[in-house]
This record gives C-alpha cells, sequence and structure tokens, in this order.
C-alpha cells in the first residue's frame, strides 16, 4: 500500500510541475492585476505542494496498513445524494429567485433537515453565512448577484 501511494503521489508532483510549466508560457499578471496562466500555476503549485507533503508523510512517517483505511461502509450515502440534488436545485433556481431567497432555502434544508440543527442556530447561522458572502462579493469584490423575481440581492 505504502510503495502505490508513492506512486500515486508522484503522478501528481508531476502533474503539477506540467500544469505550473504551461501556465508559465501565459501571462501570469500580478496578484492586482490576474493574467490568464496565475489562477492555473498557483493551483497546480498548491496540487504540488500538497503532493510533496503526502509523499513525505507516506515515505518517512508512520504510514497505517489497511485496517485504518476508510470504509466506505460508515458513508451516509443518502445524505449526499440530498447534498447533490440540493445544490443541482439551488443552481437551477438561482437565476429564478435570486440570491438571498435561494441562498436562504439551501442552507436551512442543509443546517435544519440535514443535520437537525435548533431553529434559531438554523436561522442565525443561515443570515450569517448570506450577510458575510454579500459583504465579500458584492461590497468587497463588486460582483452582482442575481436578484430573481423578489428583488432581493
Amino acid at each position: 500500500m505504502r510503495r502505490a501511494e508513492q506512486v500515486i503521489s508522484g503522478i501528481w508532483i508531476l502533474f503539477a510541475l506540467w500544469v505550473c510549466l504551461g501556465s508559465l508560457r501565459l501571462d501570469m499578471g500580478s496578484f492586482s492585476d490576474p493574467g490568464p496562466g496565475f489562477l492555473p500555476f498557483w493551483t497546480a503549485a498548491l496540487l504540488g505542494a500538497l503532493a510533496v507533503a503526502h509523499f513525505v508523510n507516506v515515505t518517512f512517517g508512520s504510514f497505517e496498513s489497511e485496517k485504518t483505511s476508510l470504509s466506505w461502509g460508515n458513508v451516509r450515502w443518502q445524505k449526499a445524494v440530498w447534498v447533490v440534488l440540493a445544490l443541482l436545485g439551488y443552481a437551477l433556481l438561482l437565476p429564478v429567485l435570486g440570491f438571498a431567497a435561494d441562498t436562504f432555502v439551501l442552507m436551512l434544508f442543509l443546517f435544519r433537515i440535514l443535520e437537525r440543527k435548533r431553529w434559531w442556530v438554523v436561522v442565525m447561522a443561515t443570515l450569517l453565512v448570506i450577510g458575510i458572502t454579500y459583504l465579500i462579493f458584492e461590497v468587497w469584490l463588486m460582483v452582482q448577484f442575481p436578484k430573481g423575481i423578489l428583488g432581493l440581492g
């Protein structure tokens, strides 16, 4: 198992190097004015760093055998399916309902139905998520959200 992890880490390292070198042929730009090569380069650099860290951990760290591997039998597949369906519905309803209303419905579903939190926690967390997201994207980054039929951004 250790050898397989090392080989896969090596493949990811090579892939990250390939993407980094390819993105250097594009204009990198700067942090304030990124070019087309900026995002692929830094994403691949992060991927490469994580792959190197994994390789070092597998090679020199205490690598456990298959007995500690992930047991897929414990995964709650039904919840995963509900989350995927909720995100699909969110994407489809975003232009219709608008950002605020659609996000409110999604967060209510995720916090109350899937996780069974108390109502006051659900409402406060939902409003916090919408408020922080709105401040970051609409105010700070000046990204316009769909207003929807209610006219809420």
